[in-house]
C-alpha cells in the first residue's frame, strides 16, 4: 500500500471518532439549573453570583439549556425548581448546582434563600429549600443520569441562634445514576475565595477541569479535589457519593469551544440550495427541523432538500409551536413564530364516591370548590367522609392545564364497641376491641398484657440495657389526641398547625396534659392517663414485637417524618395501623409519657408494671414527630425536657385502665 493513502486512511478513520465522540457527548439532551446566592443581610458571600454566572456560560458551551437564577428568594428558588424538573422529564441528563449558604439540621440539608428569616433551628424547615427534595425530584424524574454540585458548605451564619450546631452539610446518597459533589467533605467548611479572585475556591477548579475534553465527571472531581487541597493546605477537601451506572463527559476528546454568535448557521450536506431562516419573539427558542435540533432563533438552515418539512420552536414558560412548509430549490424561505406565554394557573376539578364527601386542599388556605383556580404546582388531595377511610393524594398542575381527579373511598371495618360508660372493672376484652370516651368521642383499643424485651442495643445510650418487662393488659388511645377533643375539654387550642379538629394537638406541655386529663377525670373514676413508658414501648412494637417503627420496619408506610410531612403535622391516621389498630406512634407528634426521664432509668426498672419516678426534673416523650429523621421514629428512641417544655412537634395520646 502506498504511504500516501494509508495517511489518509488513517485521518479518514480520526474524523469518524471525532465525529462519533462529538455526537455522543451532544446527542442528549441536557437540563441544568443553576444558583447563585450572594446577597445575604446578615453574612453576604463576594462570590458567588460570579459562580454562577461563569458556571452558566461553561454549561452552555457544553450543550446544557441552563435556567439560572442568582439572589434568589423562596419563592423563586422553588418556581425554578418546578423548571427545572418539568424540563428534567423530557431530558437525557439534568445538573443542578448551587453556590450561597447552607446548613444541615437534623441531618438534612438545607439551602439558603435570600430573605430568610432564620431565627432557630425550627425556622429552618419553612425558609429553606431542602436539597434532598431536589435530589428526590431528579430522582422522580427518571432522567438517565443526575448531577447535583453543591458548594454551599460554608460556615453555618445563624449558629448564634442555634441550641447546637453542625459545620458545613451533611452527607447525602446519592440514589442510582446520580452523582452528589460537595465544595467539601461533609461536616467542613468550604471557602467563599474572597481572597483568591473571582470564584471560590472549589468552583474556580470545577470550571476550569469540566472544559477539559474528554474528561469524564469522576476525572473533573478527582482533579478539582486534588487541586482545591493543594491551594488551601488540606483545609478543604471536596467529596462525591455517587451511583453512576453510566458515563458522562461535559466536553468530548478532541472538541474545542467556538464562541458563536446569537444567530447561528446549520448546514445540511446537499446538492439543492433551498434555505430557511426561522425567528421567534421572543428570541432564544430551540428550533427543530423534522425534530432534528437546529439551535436557537434566529437560526438560518441552508442546504435542504427540496420538499416539505415540519418546523418547532420551544421556549421555557411558553406555548411550544409547530409548522409546516415547503422549501423550494433556489429559494429561501423565512418564518416566524409568535409565541404565547404559557398560563400559570388551571382548574382541579375531583369528583368523589360518595359524590358528598369532603375535598380539602392541604397545602392553601382556601376552602376547596370544584373549579378552584390554582397556580402551576403540587398540591395535596385530602378527601373523607364519615363512616369511610380517608384517602390523600399529591397532584401536579404543569403548564396551566386543568387536572380532574377521580376518588373512590373505601368503607371503614365496623369495630366493637364497648359499653361507653367510665366505670373501672369490666370484664376482660379481647384483643383488638374498642372502648369509645363519651364525651370528646376518643377511641381505646384494648392491649392484651404480656412480657417483651424493652430497648435497643443499636440505639443510643439511653436505650440500654435491653430488659424484661411484664405489663398487665391496658387500654391505649387509638390516636394522638386532637385538637376538636382538646378544645371540648379545655376550651381553647393551643396548637400552631390549626388545620382542623382531626389533627394532632400540639404546642403543649407535659403539665398541660395533666390538666386535660384532671378535667376529664373529674366527671367520674380516675382511670385516665398518660402511658407509661414500657406501655408505651409495648404498645408502639404492637405488643412487643421486634419492629423499627410502630407496625413496619419500612418507615414511610406507618411515619409522618421530616421527609415526608411537608413542613407540618397531618391529620390523624393518615399513614396504617400498626398490628394492634394503634396509628400514629412513629411521628406526627412526638407523645409525652408518665414518667421521669433519666439516661440511666432503664437499669433502675423493675420486671412488672415499671414506671421511672426516682429523682429528675425533666419528663419522657417518645415516637419522634413530622420534624425529624428516622432515628428519632424508631419505637426505641427516647427524649425528654422539662414538664413546662412546649414545641410545636409535641403532642400526647392516653391510656385507660381497665
Amino acid at each position: 500500500m502506498r504511504p500516501g493513502k494509508t495517511s489518509k486512511t488513517i485521518l479518514f478513520l480520526s474524523l469518524i471518532l471525532f465525529f462519533t465522540s462529538l455526537s455522543i457527548a451532544f446527542a442528549e439532551k441536557r437540563i441544568a439549573l443553576v444558583i447563585g446566592n450572594a446577597a445575604y443581610k446578615s453574612s453576604p458571600l463576594a462570590n458567588t453570583v460570579n459562580d454562577a454566572v461563569d458556571m452558566e456560560a461553561n454549561l452552555k458551551k457544553c450543550n446544557f439549556d441552563v435556567i439560572k437564577i442568582t439572589n434568589a428568594d423562596q419563592k423563586t428558588m422553588d418556581s425554578a425548581i418546578d423548571r427545572f424538573y418539568k424540563n428534567l422529564k423530557k431530558s437525557d441528563t439534568g445538573l443542578f448546582y448551587f453556590s450561597g449558604h447552607g446548613m444541615q439540621v437534623d441531618g438534612e440539608n438545607y439551602l439558603i434563600p435570600i430573605g430568610a428569616n432564620i431565627k432557630s433551628e425550627s425556622d429552618v424547615k419553612y425558609e429553606a429549600v431542602n436539597a434532598g427534595r431536589i435530589l428526590g425530584r431528579m430522582k422522580d424524574a427518571a432522567t438517565p443520569l443526575n448531577i447535583m454540585i453543591l458548594d454551599a458548605c460554608r460556615d453555618n451564619p445563624y449558629k448564634s441562634f442555634f441550641r447546637s450546631s453542625s459545620r458545613g452539610l451533611a452527607r447525602m446518597n446519592a440514589p442510582k445514576g446520580a452523582i452528589v459533589a460537595y465544595a467539601a467533605a461533609p461536616g467542613s467548611v468550604a471557602s467563599d475565595g474572597v481572597d483568591r479572585g473571582r470564584n471560590g475556591v472549589f468552583t474556580k477548579h470545577f470550571l476550569n477541569n469540566m472544559m477539559k475534553p474528554g474528561w469524564a465527571i469522576e476525572k473533573v472531581l478527582k482533579q478539582t479535589r486534588i487541586a482545591v487541597s493543594e491551594e488551601t493546605g488540606g483545609k478543604q477537601i471536596p467529596e462525591e457519593r455517587s451511583l453512576l451506572t453510566g458515563d458522562f463527559i461535559f466536553l468530548a476528546g478532541g472538541y474545542s469551544v467556538v464562541e458563536s454568535p446569537v444567530t447561528t448557521t446549520t448546514t445540511v450536506t446537499s446538492a439543492a440550495t433551498g434555505s430557511l431562516n426561522v425567528k421567534t419573539e421572543p428570541p432564544g427558542a430551540t428550533i427543530f427541523l423534522d425534530d432534528k435540533k437546529q439551535g436557537r432563533a434566529p437560526v438560518t438552515i441552508s442546504g435542504l432538500e427540496s420538499g416539505n418539512y415540519k418546523i418547532k420552536a420551544e421556549l421555557d414558560n411558553y406555548i411550544p409551536q409547530e409548522k409546516k412548509l415547503k422549501i423550494n430549490n433556489n429559494r429561501k424561505a423565512v418564518i416566524s413564530f409568535f409565541l404565547d406565554p404559557l398560563s400559570t394557573k388551571a382548574k382541579i376539578f375531583v369528583n368523589t364516591t360518595p359524590p358528598d364527601s369532603q375535598v380539602r386542599i392541604m397545602n392553601i388556605v382556601d376552602k376547596f370548590y370544584n373549579g378552584i383556580e390554582l397556580d402551576n404546582g403540587r398540591y395535596e388531595i385530602e378527601v373523607s367522609k364519615d363512616g369511610y377511610k380517608m384517602k390523600t393524594q399529591w397532584v401536579e398542575i404543569q403548564n396551566g392545564e386543568d387536572l380532574d381527579l377521580y376518588v373512590e373511598l373505601e368503607k371503614e371495618e365496623k369495630v366493637v364497641i364497648h359499653n361507653t360508660s367510665a366505670s373501672v372493672g369490666m370484664n376482660t376484652p379481647d384483643a383488638g376491641d374498642i372502648w369509645k370516651e363519651p364525651v370528646t368521642g376518643m377511641e381505646f383499643v384494648w392491649v392484651p398484657g404480656g412480657c417483651y424485651m424493652m430497648g435497643s442495643n443499636s440505639g443510643e445510650s439511653d436505650e440500654k440495657p435491653v430488659h424484661e418487662v411484664c405489663l398487665d393488659g391496658f387500654w391505649m388511645g387509638k390516636y394522638e389526641v386532637t385538637q376538636g377533643q382538646w378544645q371540648k375539654i379545655m376550651g381553647n387550642n393551643p396548637s400552631s398547625f390549626r388545620k382542623g379538629d382531626d389533627y394532632p394537638v400540639e404546642t403543649v406541655s407535659w403539665n398541660d396534659a395533666q390538666q386535660f386529663i384532671s378535667k376529664l377525670n373529674s366527671a367520674g373514676a380516675k382511670i385516665f392517663s398518660l402511658p407509661t413508658e414500657a406501655q408505651w414501648e409495648y404498645a408502639a412494637r404492637s405488643g412487643g414485637k421486634n419492629q423499627e417503627y410502630s407496625g413496619s420496619n419500612s418507615i414511610d408506610s406507618v411515619a409522618w417524618y421530616g421527609s415526608n410531612s411537608g413542613g407540618s403535622t397531618h391529620r390523624v391516621g393518615t399513614k396504617a395501623a400498626n398490628g394492634l389498630g394503634i396509628y400514629d406512634m412513629s411521628g406526627n407528634v412526638w407523645e409525652w409519657c408518665q414518667d421521669i426521664y433519666a439516661k440511666d432509668a432503664y437499669s433502675k426498672h423493675v420486671r412488672n408494671n415499671p414506671i421511672y419516678a426516682e429523682s429528675g426534673s425533666n419528663r419522657v416523650f417518645r415516637g419522634g414527630s413530622w420534624i425529624n429523621v428516622p432515628a428519632y421514629v424508631r419505637c426505641a428512641s427516647r427524649n425528654g425536657d422539662t414538664p413546662d417544655f412546649t414545641d410545636s412537634s409535641l403532642g400526647f395520646r392516653l391510656s385507660r385502665k381497665n
